[in-house]
């Protein structure tokens, strides 16, 4: 008996001992992740926080140089500023996208720097082709004002900075750090820089009723399939464009995309693989634009409409053409680099919330009589049917392709009543073309 107890009490005290060391090795376990936790928290604040304190900066210096362009004369310095701001606002625009934004919905901070950076692109372009300026000078003070709202808004969002205080605890159920969404629009000339109507968004997503549900699963299936993207869920977006945001890596590259909760349609894409300088030439870029649209799903009836580019890379705009009507609002962007035609954007929001069949109006005019609808002055080079954005709805009109005085227009005529519904000039250097 004596043995007996010997031995249990001795496998009561082995028993005691292992249970011991398992709480303390679960202990310590814990405490390194939690450690790793608050490490890796602290890491993310300090990037969220360094995109905030970066951006507030530049758009210091924006400010500063907008100050000096209201009362200056010169065209020659006002092309120098503009320039510096063009650069700084793109540059900060690219700071911003670090922040755990919604990439569809907001429509603040990051908008307003491209907007700025476009006009500032926009105003360049007149000012160096000696055009008038009138339009553009008209709006510098609008955007002046606007760009120190945002300015303190952004001292506003770095005060909450240090002590306590963590952008990660801060960021809200959709995945988004609040700093005045919706706060930051500003109007200014229609300057479309990579073809018409290419920024027409719409909140309502017409184009996805009605579509089966997708879960957080299947949203990184279709990213990695159809994109090479390996992700985690980051967040996910609410109201009409419900989309999931997904961040992980493509070919070693830091890649983001935006999959749409109803169909599992990628939205928009961005993998940042190296800039290489390059000249594809356009018919390539076409086609590898035709095959990443047929790749991700979109349309067969999608065709190449509008072609920009620089040293580094290239974007292609398609539209569905279907018996002989475009429909601009359902455009999708692909961007390729320019060495070699490597994916490294797509943005198909118009596609996603527009693209669905529809009932056209009844055509009235005869084609042959868009001719005298339009300026004698305009040599005409094609005329085609589109469906084109207008306020709130869409309108079909004819697109009226054309030249004058060695300018190229796009004029968009009714084809119900043959009323003149818009006009568009293009704008064409080395540095690609826009639409104004």
């Amino acid at each position: 008996m004596k043995s007996q107890s010997k031995v249990l009490a001795f496998l009561t005290v082995l028993v005691i001992l292992t249970l011991t060391a398992a709480v303390v090795a679960l202990s310590v376990g814990l405490y390194n992740v939690y450690n790793r936790e608050v490490q890796l928290e602290r890491q993310m604040d300090a990037v969220y926080e360094t995109a905030v304190y970066d951006s507030l900066d530049t758009v210091r210096e924006v400010e500063n140089s907008l100050a000096k362009m209201l009362v200056s004369v010169s065209d020659a310095e006002n092309v120098g500023m503009a320039a510096d701001i063009y650069k700084n606002a793109g540059s900060a625009a690219a700071r911003v996208a670090n922040l755990p934004v919604n990439n569809y919905t907001y429509s603040g901070l990051e908008k307003f720097l491209n907007q700025v950076s476009d006009f500032m692109s926009g105003y360049i372009r007149v000012l160096q082709s000696g055009g008038d300026a009138e339009d553009y000078n008209e709006q510098l003070s609008a955007i002046y004002e606007a760009t120190v709202n945002v300015r303190i808004r952004l001292e506003e969002a770095t005060d909450k900075f240090g002590g306590d205080y963590s952008v990660i605890k801060e960021i809200d159920a959709q995945g988004e750090f609040s700093i005045g969404e919706g706060d930051f629009n500003v109007e200014y000339p229609s300057i479309i820089y990579d073809g018409p109507f290419s920024d027409n968004r719409k909140t309502e997503w017409k184009a996805l009723e009605g579509m089966k549900e997708v879960s957080e699963e299947d949203a990184k299936a279709i990213a990695y399939e159809l994109l090479g993207i390996d992700c985690n869920v980051t967040g996910k977006t609410g109201g009409d464009a419900e989309l999931y945001l997904l961040e992980g890596t493509a070919d070693g590259a830091n890649a983001y995309a935006s999959v749409t909760v109803k169909g599992g349609i990628i939205a928009t894409a961005s993998i940042a693989r190296e800039s290489e300088t390059g000249n594809i030439s356009e018919s390539e870029a076409q086609k590898k634009a035709i095959e990443c649209t047929r790749k991700l799903g979109y349309s067969d009836s999608l065709t190449p409409i509008w072609f920009n580019s620089d040293e580094n890379s290239v974007i292609v705009t398609l539209a569905p053409e279907v018996n002989g009507v475009v429909y601009y609002p359902d455009m999708v962007k692909v961007k390729l680099r320019a060495s070699d035609g490597a994916l490294t954007g797509v943005e198909a929001c118009g596609y996603c919330a527009n693209h669905r069949e529809r009932v056209l109006p009844s055509v009235r005019m005869n084609k042959n009589a868009v001719y005298g609808c339009v300026s004698d002055k305009l040599d005409i080079k094609n005329v085609r049917l589109a469906v084109i954005p207008r306020n709130n709805g869409e309108k079909l009109c004819y697109e009226v392709a054309a030249e004058y005085n060695g300018l190229d227009y796009f004029v968009y005529i009714d084809a119900v009543d043959g009323k003149q519904v818009d006009i568009l000039r293009v704008v064409d250097d080395n540095q690609g073309k826009m639409v104004i």
